[in-house]
C-alpha cells in the first residue's frame, strides 16, 4: 500500500534553522514588516527583549544564544535585510 503524500500546512514555519532551536520566542514574526526598512526603525520600538545588530561581515558569537534576543541582520547602508531570534 503506498504512503499518503504529506499534507502542507502553511501554518508552520519551516523556514531552515529557524525551528532548530526554539519556536519563535522574541516575537520576530511580527516584526518581519521592517525587511527593507532602515535600522533606526526598529532601534525605536521598545522591544521587551534585548535587540542585536548584526552589521556585514560582523563576527558573533552563536554559542550567545538568547531566545528572547531579536537579531537584526542589516546591509552596508543600514537597511534591515533579515529579522529572527538569536
Amino acid at each position: 500500500m503506498p504512503s499518503a503524500a504529506p499534507v502542507f500546512d502553511p501554518s508552520v514555519d519551516v523556514t531552515p534553522g529557524f525551528n532548530d532551536r526554539e519556536p519563535d520566542t522574541c516575537k520576530a514574526s511580527g516584526l518581519q514588516g521592517y525587511v527593507g526598512q532602515p535600522v533606526a526603525v526598529v532601534q525605536g520600538l521598545g522591544l521587551p527583549g534585548p535587540l542585536r545588530i548584526i552589521a556585514p561581515g560582523e563576527m558573533y558569537d552563536q554559542e550567545e544564544y538568547h531566545a528572547n534576543r531579536v537579531d537584526v541582520r542589516v546591509d552596508a547602508t543600514e537597511t534591515i535585510t533579515s529579522i529572527s531570534c538569536g
